[in-house]
């Protein structure tokens, strides 16, 4: 396994849901134990399967909560309809409901592509299921890397481990198991995050009861994992979606497999409602930008792909998906789920500039539109066209705000301005 550590430095997510005495973190974290004394977090990983629902069951009955790490096509797809009755039943019990990603793939052994679609197909399964954004994601095998942990915190979400294992899922004895309990115990711990699996049929009917009378007759609190952090569990909570005849594990990967090939990897950013009504008004109109010097010329993006580069071309008679920008709060966004971002946030002047997949707070991603400038809010930066060259690949940076001409820009509805 990769080394441990917290990693301070990343950008996280979205907002934080209705637990006022619980902390959003603003990054995301690695953790691989809690942090409030006398919690314990029994965590499951690899369902929904058919024990989720009497697993969560015992824990209701014994006034106690569990957190489901889940996966989208393992044991089962996630969209059976048993399966979507289940994870909503244990949903509704205020259990933690959080990603294990799509297939189990080892995801060290996956391209950034393929990380992004393991991560990706879980958010939107739960956005349609539960309208919820998950803030934590199991790493399947617990292994990661750095690219993994980067990846993770621009989805905003932290890497979730644990510090004792029952082995329940890889051959241990139902005695075995209940010895990992009986450890704990006796370790006299002040907390503990324990892994199990919700597939296993002894965990269900034998260590779960057993692990839940042991626990709380020696005083613990049987928490999430969340709870057991004192940080939310969710990024943001809005409504579950109509189903529709997409919600399939058909032409998505297969257990322990990734995209790639005649499945194409889904990198973006899933649809989540956080409403019931559809948005009032007109769609959103594509807004087109040119450097003030050359109404010809346009804003382009590269490709539509996290790091592509944003540089001038001759602008599309009728407009072009590539230059096709919206204007969402302080974000520029294109191609739907990408934003206009300032490459690792270097301050630097010349520091190119590059799209990437939006990210609610990312402060990279912030602009203010004030006149003919685009300014980096919160500095004194602006969007700069280089050395003022408007010849067709030339890369657009960010310098310090001067009102010159290189840093002008006309923004038009129709591609080629009028």
């Amino acid at each position: 396994m990769s080394t441990r550590f917290v990693f301070s430095t990343l950008l996280a997510a979205s907002a934080v849901w209705a637990h006022p005495h619980l902390e959003y973190r603003a990054t995301p974290q690695v953790y691989d134990a809690c942090i409030n004394a006398n919690d314990i977090a029994l965590t499951f990983d690899d369902g929904p399967w058919i024990y989720l629902r009497d697993i969560s069951d015992q824990f209701t009955a014994a006034g106690a909560k569990a957190s489901f790490f889940m996966n989208g096509n393992n044991w089962d797809c996630i969209y059976n309809p048993d399966r979507i009755a289940d994870v909503k039943y244990a949903y509704a019990a205020g259990h933690q409901i959080s990603s294990h990603t799509w297939s189990h793939a080892d995801l060290t052994s996956l391209s950034t592509p393929q990380i992004q679609d393991a991560m990706f197909r879980m958010e939107e399964a739960f956005s349609r299921i539960l309208g919820i954004k998950p803030a934590f994601m199991r790493p399947p095998f617990g292994d990661y890397n750095d690219n993994i942990q980067s990846i993770a915190a621009a989805r905003g979400q932290s890497l979730a481990l644990w510090d004792w294992d029952t082995g329940d899922a890889d051959g241990n004895t139902t005695a075995q198991s209940e010895a990992v309990y009986n450890d704990v115990v006796s370790a006299k711990v002040s907390n503990a995050l324990i892994l199990e699996h919700e597939t296993e049929q002894t965990t269900d009917s034998t260590l779960v009861p057993f692990a839940i009378k042991l626990f709380q007759s020696k005083g613990y609190n049987l928490v999430t994992m969340a709870q057991c952090l004192g940080v939310d569990p969710y990024q943001a909570i809005g409504v579950p979606q109509q189903q529709t005849a997409s919600w399939t594990c058909d032409g998505t990967p297969d257990p322990g497999a990734a995209c790639g090939g005649s499945i194409a990897c889904e990198t973006g950013t899933p649809v989540f409602s956080s409403t019931t009504t559809a948005p009032s008004g007109p769609t959103p109109t594509a807004t087109f930008i040119h450097p003030t010097a050359n109404a010809a010329k346009c804003l382009t993006a590269a490709s539509n792909t996290d790091g592509a580069a944003v540089e001038i071309e001759d602008c599309v008679s009728g407009g072009s998906t590539t230059q096709g920008w919206t204007v969402s709060g302080s974000n520029l966004q294109i191609f739907g789920s990408k934003c206009l971002d300032v490459t690792n946030g270097v301050t630097t002047n010349g520091n190119k500039m590059q799209i990437w997949t939006c990210a609610a707070g990312n402060t990279n991603q912030m602009w203010t539109l004030s006149g003919n400038t685009i300014q980096w809010s919160g500095q004194s930066i602006c969007l700069d066209l280089t050395d003022g060259s408007v010849t067709d690949g030339n890369l657009v940076q960010i310098w310090t705000c001067t009102g010159g001409p290189n840093q002008q820009w006309t923004r038009t509805t129709g591609g080629v301005a009028n």
